[in-house]
């Protein structure tokens, strides 16, 4: 860290004027000059020289002028790879979002150089959990959380639907939820945010999972979305997780009369942490607004 008398000087001289300096540096006139004289008897010659109101560097002035402006610049690679060795912030991230909604800003993230980071991946239950254990500095998730314990921020809107292969009876028809009673249903795991959007919509209908003929848990979208595709079973995802499918007709979605279900995806962190400044800026450039 560089003394502050050169910084002092390095500031008057790019202000050429005693007052400025001091006034951008926020200290008092005859401190600027006391520091000058310091620096001055220090190295035993003038370093600035008065010719009318203008402040001229000496030839000794110049020499430590371009001492202090190199020492700057290292101390500022210095900090650069500091950084690089620091603690990566540490992200939490649901299977849903971590494989179909986070790549796009994270490519353009880390192409813009900024600090590094550590992305975890697990269900909703274990992530909040991670959070409050502080193993985890903030997440990204599409579950529910109690949010007078989590900052939050909805990054995205994204609709919640139904799924069956592209050959599905259903498909055939206007149907309803309780025409899917009648086929398999798969489902994530416990803890799951999708499994527990589903379960608390059933819930307003007063309903539950034990209506469908039978439940299958697939912790895995892609052995999910394989088997969908060879069956007659439903299932729930957001769009975008079987966006591609679909697109392929591999897989359809399922309109089911009466029902839209359109859920925000939260950036959250703990209230009231020590990080909450860096976990806000980490935020605005990881999803800055025209991403938005």
């Amino acid at each position: 860290m560089l003394d502050q008398k050169l910084l002092t000087f390095i500031k008057v001289v790019e202000c050429k004027n005693y007052t400025k300096a001091a006034e951008a540096l926020n200290l008092t006139q005859p401190a600027v000059s006391q520091h000058m004289k310091k620096l001055e008897a220090y190295y035993g010659t003038r370093l600035i020289e008065m010719k009318g109101k203008a402040i001229n560097l000496t030839d000794q002035g110049k020499m430590v002028y371009n001492y202090v402006q190199v020492q700057r610049s290292n101390e500022h690679h210095l900090k650069n790879k500091l950084n690089q060795i620091a603690a990566p912030m540490r992200i939490g991230a649901t299977l849903s979002i971590a494989d179909y909604y986070l790549p796009k800003y994270l490519n353009d993230y880390l192409q813009k150089g900024h600090d590094n980071i550590a992305v975890s991946v697990n269900n909703t239950k274990r992530i909040i959990q991670l959070l409050l254990d502080d193993e985890l500095d903030c997440a990204f998730i599409e579950g529910i959380f109690d949010k007078d314990m989590f900052s939050h921020h909805a990054f995205t809107q994204t609709d919640f639907k139904a799924v069956v292969s592209p050959g599905h009876p259903l498909l055939q028809k206007e149907a309803s939820v309780t025409d899917l009673y009648q086929y398999p249903l798969l489902i994530r795991e416990k803890g799951s945010g999708t499994r527990k959007i589903f379960e608390q919509y059933l819930t307003q209908q007063n309903d539950s999972l034990l209506s469908f003929k039978e439940i299958h848990e697939i912790g895995s979208f892609m052995l999910l979305k394989s088997i969908l595709r060879n069956s007659q079973a439903v299932s729930f995802m957001y769009e975008k997780v079987v966006e591609d499918e679909v697109i392929s007709s591999n897989l359809a979605y399922l309109s089911l009369k009466d029902v839209r279900l359109t859920r925000p995806l939260f950036f959250i962190y703990p209230k009231h942490s020590l990080k909450s400044t860096w976990i806000q800026d980490f935020y605005a450039q990881f999803i800055p607004e025209s991403a938005k």
